[in-house]
Parts: C-alpha cells; sequence; structure tokens
C-alpha cells in the first residue's frame, strides 16, 4: 500500500491540545503554577499516526484539522478551501460537542454533516463518521449549571444518534466514539471541564480508533487493547532531594501486589555527598489501586538500582544492581529476602553486574546480566537453585553489540531474550533465542530502537513494552546528537544547539505497548508518559494486566538551558486489556 492520507475535520476535542493531561493532578510544570496541557505529540491523533503507520505497509499522513469552537457550519464554510486541499483518502470527522455548547439545533446540525459528507465524496475521498465523547458531570466544575448540563446531555445524546442513522443511511463507516466513552469508566471520567478527553482519555481513544479504522484499510488482527485504569501510586515531588523515583517492577505474591523501584536525587549516579537519598522502595497493595509502604532496602555506600522482582519456593526477593560510588564504577547484583510484612534480611551479594528481571526456567532460575566485569561479552545468563547463589552458563550477546537491558521470554523450553543496545548495534532492540544442544543465541535485529523491554504473554499474543521514541528512529538518532552536546558541550558549543530540538527529544520519549509480530514490534497503545519515563514492571490479574512505569509528563517545562528537563518522576499503574 502506498502512502494513506487522512484529514481529521472536528472542534476542540479533535484538536486534542485544548485539555490538560491529567485532570486528576496539578500538571503544574516544574516550579510555576502553569498548567500543562496536552502537548501535540501526545494527541489521540498523533498517537493514531504512530500506531497506523506500523500497521500499515507504507507511509501514513494524518492531518488533523480540529479547531476550537468549530461547528458543522463552520466546517462546510471550510471546507473546499482549505479543509481537503491535501485530497485525503479517509476523513474522519468527529463534530457534535461545540455545536451542543454554541446551541446548533439537532436538524440544522444534521443538513450541515449532510453537506460535509456530499463534499467529502464529491471529492473522491471516503469519510469516516464518528460520534463525539458523551458530556460528564463535570461540566458543573466547569461554571455549567446543573440544568444546563443536564440539558447538554440530551442534546448531545439527540446528536450522536442522528450520526449513527445517517452513517446507516449512506452506508458508511462509524466509529462510535461516544459508545466507547460510556462503556468506559476510566475514559468518561477523564473528560476535562466536561467534554474534553484529557491525556489519559486520548491515550485509550487512540487505540480504540485504530481498532475501528484497521478493518477499513485491510487490516484485521489488530488486537485491539482497553485502558481499563491509570493512576498515579507515588510521589514525592516536594523534595528536590529525593524526587527522581523511577525503574519500577511489579509482582503479585500471596494475594497482595507489590511494586518496587528506585527512589533518588536523579537518573544518574550520585556523588557521594548525595548518595544517601538513593534507596529501593516496595509497596504492596491488595486491589492495586491503595498502596502502603512495606520496605525501604539500601545496601550502604553504594547506589542502588533497577530492582526486580522474583518469587523462590513461596519466598520474594528483590535484587537490586548497586554501583560504588568511586570511579572506576564497579557493579554488584544483591537480593533482600521477604520474610513477612514489613520484614526483609539483610543484603546478601549474589554476582557482579546488573540483574535484569529473573524468570523460572524449568527447575532453576535464569537471569540476564550486563556490564559484567570481563569484557568477552555484553550479556550473559546466569542460572541458580535458590536464587542466591548464581553461576554464568551461557553469553547472550558479544561485547561488540553494547548490549545491556535484556529481558527473557520463557515459553516451556524456549528462552528468548529481548535486549536494548547503543552504538555498537545502532541502538536496535536485539532479539535473541537459545540453542541449548549448542549453548549459543541466534540474534536478529528487531529493526526498532526499543529500550527496558519488559515481554509477556497475553494469551497467545507477545507483548513487548519499553521506552521508545515518538519520532522516527533516525530522527531520534539526529536529536541524540544534539542532546549530547547540549548536555556535556562546551558554553560555544551548547549556543549552536536549538533548545527546541532539545526538547523534541527529551518530551519524544515514550512508554510504548507493542505486539511482536515473529521479530517485528508494532505499537498498540502509547501510555501517558514523556521524557524520563518508562522501565516497566507486568502482572496478570484475571484477563487484566497491571503495567507500572515512571514518568516525568505532569512537570515537564519549555527547555531553554541545559537542566531544564530535571523535573520530578512519579509512578504510576496502568491496567490494560487484550483482545476486545
Amino acid at each position: 500500500m502506498a502512502q494513506v492520507k487522512i484529514t481529521i475535520l472536528g472542534d476542540s476535542v479533535a484538536k486534542g491540545t485544548e485539555a490538560k493531561l491529567d485532570l486528576f493532578y496539578n500538571c503544574f510544570q516544574y516550579k510555576s503554577k502553569v498548567v500543562n496541557l496536552v502537548r501535540p505529540t501526545q494527541t489521540w491523533s498523533s498517537i493514531l499516526e504512530r500506531i497506523l503507520s506500523d500497521w500499515i505497509e507504507g507511509e501514513v499522513k494524518i492531518t488533523n484539522a480540529g479547531e476550537r469552537e468549530n461547528t458543522t457550519l463552520k466546517v462546510v464554510n471550510q471546507l473546499k478551501n482549505k479543509l481537503l486541499s491535501s485530497s485525503p483518502d479517509y476523513v474522519l470527522v468527529l463534530l457534535g460537542s461545540e455545536d451542543i455548547l454554541q446551541g446548533v439545533k439537532p436538524q440544522t446540525f444534521r443538513e450541515n454533516l449532510k453537506r460535509i459528507v456530499k463534499e467529502i465524496i464529491n471529492q473522491n475521498s471516503t469519510p469516516i463518521l464518528i460520534t463525539p465523547p458523551p458530556l460528564s458531570e463535570r461540566m458543573t466544575s466547569a461554571g455549567y449549571t446543573f440544568y444546563e448540563m443536564r440539558k447538554y446531555q440530551a442534546n448531545l445524546s439527540t446528536l450522536a444518534n442522528l450520526i449513527r442513522s445517517l452513517a446507516k443511511e449512506k452506508s458508511l463507516p462509524l466509529i462510535d466514539l461516544n459508545r466507547y466513552f460510556l462503556n468506559n469508566h476510566l475514559a468518561y471520567d477523564h473528560l476535562y471541564k466536561g467534554y474534553l478527553p484529557d491525556g489519559v482519555a486520548q491515550s485509550g481513544m487512540a487505540s480504540f480508533i485504530a481498532g475501528e479504522i484497521l478493518p477499513i484499510l485491510g487490516v484485521k488482527d489488530f488486537p485491539r487493547p482497553v485502558l481499563c485504569d491509570y493512576r498515579k501510586v507515588y510521589s514525592d515531588a516536594e523534595h528536590p532531594e529525593v524526587m527522581h523515583h523511577a525503574f519500577t517492577d511489579l509482582t503479585y505474591f500471596q494475594g497482595e501486589f507489590f511494586i518496587t523501584f528506585r527512589k533518588g536525587h536523579s537518573h544518574g549516579i550520585p556523588t557521594p555527598c548525595t548518595a544517601k537519598s538513593e534507596v529501593i522502595v516496595v509497596l504492596r497493595s491488595g486491589d492495586g489501586i491503595a498502596w502502603s509502604e512495606d520496605a525501604i532496602l539500601k545496601v550502604g555506600g553504594r547506589d542502588n538500582r533497577d530492582p526486580k522482582f522474583l518469587q523462590v519456593d513461596r519466598q520474594l526477593i528483590v535484587y537490586t544492581p548497586c554501583v560504588t560510588l568511586s570511579k572506576p564504577h564497579h557493579i554488584m547484583s544483591y537480593g533482600f529476602q521477604r520474610f513477612g510484612p514489613g520484614k526483609w534480611s539483610q543484603p546478601f551479594e549474589c554476582a557482579p553486574g546488573v540483574f535484569w528481571r529473573p524468570k523460572k526456567w524449568g527447575d532453576k532460575y535464569v537471569v540476564p546480566v550486563y556490564s559484567w566485569p570481563e569484557k568477552d561479552a555484553a550479556v550473559k545468563l546466569l542460572s541458580s537453585k535458590d536464587g542466591q547463589n548464581w553461576k554464568v552458563i551461557s553469553n547472550i550477546l558479544p561485547y561488540e553489540t553494547d548490549g545491556d537491558e535484556t529481558d527473557l521470554l520463557v515459553e516451556d523450553n524456549k528462552l528468548v531474550a529481548f535486549s536494548r543496545t547503543e552504538k555498537g548495534s545502532g541502538f536496535k532492540m536485539l532479539i535473541s533465542t537459545y540453542i541449548p544442544s549448542e549453548n549459543q543465541w541466534e540474534t536478529i535485529s528487531s529493526g526498532r530502537i526499543i529500550q527496558a523491554p519488559c515481554v509477556f504473554k497475553a494469551e497467545e499474543k507477545t507483548i513487548l513494552i519499553g521506552r521508545y521514541c515518538s519520532q522516527s528512529d533516525e530522527r531520534f538518532r539526529e536529536l541524540e546528537k544534539d542532546w549530547h552536546i547540549f548536555c556535556r558541550g562546551t558554553p560555544d558549543e551548547i549556543k549552536k544547539v536549538d533548545p527546541a530540538r532539545i526538547e523534541e527529544y527529551h518530551h519524544g520519549l515514550r512508554t510504548g505497548i507493542f505486539l511482536m509480530e515473529g521479530t517485528r514490534p508494532r505499537l498498540v497503545m502509547e501510555l501517558l508518559s514523556a521524557g524520563d519515563s518508562s522501565y516497566t514492571g507486568v502482572v496478570q490479574y484475571g484477563d487484566e494486566y497491571l503495567i507500572s512505569d515512571y514518568s516525568m509528563h505532569e512537570y515537564y517545562r519549555p527547555i531553554h538551558r541545559p537542566g531544564d528537563w530535571n523535573t520530578p518522576n512519579d509512578i504510576y499503574v496502568s491496567r490494560v486489556r487484550f483482545g476486545e
């Protein structure tokens, strides 16, 4: 398929940037009272373009012509001269919310919509009608009276029915966004000012709309993920000495959920004078909603990082790679065993290098390890019978690949490793399959930059979650060069870098959820996130999957000089269901 061009006609709902990032939280730019709204790269249409691009052979270009206070009449008047000038293949028509708020009569709305549809067809494009989201009770907090809200709700329901009937009458594709919001409590609860989907809602609706459009484009196997819940579970943004919360993992143990992460001053290795703040936090929860502290763990005199869970013989262990503060840095992974609520062992030494999410494999436990002292391999595989004593059994990646963070997919006797790589492999994620008879790995590139991979099975589907860039990989590499200059260059070198490119790079980082088709990752959902983010944990509970990650999106601010990206990071937990 060649380039697919899609134009969106609509109002502020379609535009997407008029809403707050997350209406449940302040979302102030750090050290200000400026509220962060949804950025253009976080709108539902921007996410939709990235999803469709992963599922359709050929380029996908979406032009969002949504405008604040657009009504059907305004769109009719603009249609010929402006809105369809790019000759799109498909036109998504998302109107109705502003018509209701501006008092447009239902019959007038229907006639205007018929004129829009006729003009789209006359210009050899295919119209796809979308019903607008419902109006929620939050309208009253935006200044509307209860009587006005009830009247508007009834009128919008009438318009949604008119759109459905017109789609049926004209045999047009219909995306019933109105019904999606009514059937999804999370989406409905995240209507900013009672009618504008915030960043959380737009993350979910992008995947929903993709699932409706792809069959029209001939794609039948999109897994249709549903975002069921999204909430912040930990923050300490008022204390800058410990505001960086990152590198998460999740597990379900003895009837409770457990989440662990690093709490510290910044992303990197601290100096000896700031190292006291770096600890490992463990929280527990009976329902995945309300969380309480179970432990604060630390190996003294080292930076404690990237904690990972393992259940061994009905015991829970947390592993943390610990880095010496003085250079050259040495890394040793330690374990802590849980004895009961709030009771954990002293740290025990496991092996050098960075442990990355141990798994059970047959009658033993295995873990990928990187930053091993010897330089004969980038990533090694270690095994253990008890979770405490580990030995090397294989080299997963050669040293030349620059491999590091590696997650394992265990299926019966099969073992597959998904590895982040650095410059040696062009930053691409590598996929390696273990051949036990030869004690070797067959490796192939995924062709994609995905960092901190986390892989699991959702029924028969292989799902991968990791940090990816909302730009193309090529653009990401270009911007990263400027980023390194901006961070480490001389004053004269820094002056030559456009801060807008640094902002594009830094705020373009996202937590992405992918379906693995063979060795190809295809984006299916993007969680609300930005900047320093991702590093997920996953645990299945019923037909849903709890996903932990971290992000700075609530606090990000314009980047003008080095260090402007140093804002708090908070811990989030989402619930996602696949296959609807």
